[in-house]
């Protein structure tokens, strides 16, 4: 009987050791960014849904970090931006100021390259404005002048005419393009500060939208934006992705042609910082069929800011239409 006993034991013990090596010790995990992928999704690793927001609700925002002056626009939504000139010239703006111009995209690699931030020549340049040296409110000058289409395909003539750094505040002008409905409006960013990345801003509901949760809540970001694709020689396209952004907080390592069940940490190498590292790409697009299907033994390492290392897959992607994308997530370190 006491022989038969520490037969037991043992094989409880070794059918322990096998229950925590498989699955390895996954979770899954489920987005549903609402059909027709409607809604941008926080998500946090370790909890779950950090924030789920109208793409719709918001047109720009701003950057909060006193020492940033990022401007994105909600490329994923339709909005498009347009530089046209200088402030001097928003009395003779209109329909036609944008006629032959290319529209401006935020660069998904760079959280600090908004559309606005287009052509940016670096401190104390930043596309839309200049730091002026010397002022005593470390002030940035709005000196450029846009035409932004909005999501409903209506246009405004935009400027920013000032970023206050002391008080902390965004203060920007728009209008119709025959200067009817001319607004004004400030947004204050101070109550923000060491608690959000970005402020986002609705021009057609004149409103501030806190659509992104506190910085150190979530780590991914699941949303839609624009990339380029060829459609002949040396020419592009804008065309619309689902993909991935990854706080500023986070770096990533893709892993690619091993199983994500035997992938080891030792092979996350060439960590990076760009937002885009998990992106569109982990599935694919037949060109013939345009079936959708996830890339095959791709994986990804995910350090987050506190030193926290996730390995993450994906399982299945519902599609657009559907808005669903399951992944398993397992911490690593």
């Amino acid at each position: 009987m006491k022989n038969i006993r520490i037969v037991i034991v043992v094989l409880i013990v070794f059918l322990s050791c096998e229950k925590n090596d498989s699955p390895k010790g996954f979770t899954n995990h489920t987005v549903d960014m609402g059909q027709n992928s409607i809604n941008d999704v926080y998500y946090s690793l370790a909890n779950g849904e950090a924030g789920t927001v109208d793409r719709s609700s918001w047109d720009i925002a701003f950057s909060v970090p006193l020492q940033s002056a990022t401007i994105l626009i909600n490329e994923g939504a339709g909005v498009e931006l347009y530089c046209v000139g200088d402030t001097s010239e928003w009395d003779v703006t209109d329909e036609n100021s944008i006629n032959d111009l290319q529209p401006r995209y935020n660069d998904e690699s760079d959280w600090q390259k908004g559309a606005f931030n287009t052509n940016a020549a670096g401190f104390p340049n930043y596309g839309w404005g200049t730091y002026h040296a010397g002022n005593p409110d470390h002030n940035v000058g709005g000196d450029s002048l846009y035409v932004i289409k909005l999501a409903d395909g209506s246009y405004r003539k935009f400027m920013v005419r000032v970023k206050l750094g002391t008080n902390s505040s965004n203060v920007f002008r728009w209008a119709d393009l025959n200067g009817e409905n001319e607004i004004i409006a400030t947004l204050p960013t101070a109550d923000y500060v060491d608690k959000k990345h970005f402020i986002h801003y609705s021009i057609v509901n004149n409103e501030a939208v806190e659509a992104e949760p506190d910085m150190t809540e979530w780590d991914l970001l699941f949303t839609r934006y624009l990339i380029k694709i060829p459609v002949g020689p040396s020419v592009f396209m804008d065309y619309p992705v689902m993909g991935i952004l990854s706080n500023p907080g986070v770096t990533v390592a893709k892993v690619t042609d091993r199983d994500p069940e035997k992938v080891t940490i030792a092979e996350a190498v060439n960590y990076t910082d760009h937002p885009d590292a998990i992106g569109h790409d982990w599935k694919e697009s037949d060109p013939v069929t345009h079936e959708v299907s996830l890339a095959d033994s791709t994986s990804y390492f995910i350090k987050l800011s506190d030193g926290k290392t996730y390995l993450l897959y994906f399982t299945e992607y519902g599609g657009n239409l559907n808005g669903t994308i399951q992944f398993k997530v397992k911490s690593v370190e």
